[in-house]
């Protein structure tokens, strides 16, 4: 198993674990979305081929699709945030002995934020969608398996909520109030999406229990 760079999973968890900044949060998120959209592929993959889902195949298949292509986006996204958050650092790290100085940093500081929290953005949107991906394959699919579906979904959930950390962290730097407006609402869309990976995990629950 290898992450974006080519490395093992255990040299990213090595990194994950190290004094370095990065890689952090929201890298880690991004490998829960990866981990997310592999479990739900996972689920609709063991229910395609069965005489007794003969009349879901066709859905199973398209979330099979979007579950592949998110997952094989997810560790370009970890990779991403690294760098985004590296130039955080840097702008936090510019000189400002001087009023322009200061003018300087605090632009290249607000401008980097900004990209910081892009791309949480995007994996939360990617999770967010995970987690419909989920509910669908939990209530269709093949029930011997819709625990691992339920996991998808609960690691979906868990990478929203850490991109709803980081961006959060993020806004208070940014100024352009159009800006802070349009990350707030597209955070909010995601975040909505929590409530949804509850009820999969429930359901998935109730089946166990009943």
């Amino acid at each position: 198993m290898t992450d974006s760079s080519g490395g093992s999973l255990t040299e990213f968890l090595d990194a994950l674990g190290s004094s370095a900044p990065t890689p952090g949060g929201g890298a880690g998120a991004a490998v829960a979305l990866g981990m997310g959209a592999a479990l739900v592929a996972m689920t609709a993959r063991l229910t395609t081929g069965r005489r007794r889902f003969r009349a879901v195949q066709a859905d199973m298949e398209r979330v099979i699709e979007r579950c592949d292509e998110i997952r094989a986006a997810a560790l370009g996204l970890a990779a991403d945030d690294a760098e985004a958050y590296g130039k955080v650092m840097a702008a936090f790290g510019m000189p400002r002995s001087s009023d322009d100085e200061r003018s300087v940093r605090r632009a290249a500081i607000a401008s980097a934020c900004e990209q910081a929290s892009r791309v949480p953005l995007r994996v939360a949107a990617a999770a967010a969608e995970i987690i419909e991906l989920a509910a669908e394959t939990a209530a269709n699919g093949n029930p011997n398996v819709i625990s691992d579906a339920g996991a998808g979904a609960a690691l979906a959930r868990t990478a929203i909520r850490i991109c709803e950390m980081n961006v959060q962290a993020n806004l208070g730097s940014i100024d352009h109030s159009v800006v802070r407006a349009e990350l707030t609402a597209e955070l909010a869309t995601a975040v909505a999406a929590r409530d949804v990976a509850d009820g999969v995990v429930d359901l998935v629950l109730g089946e166990s229990a009943a």
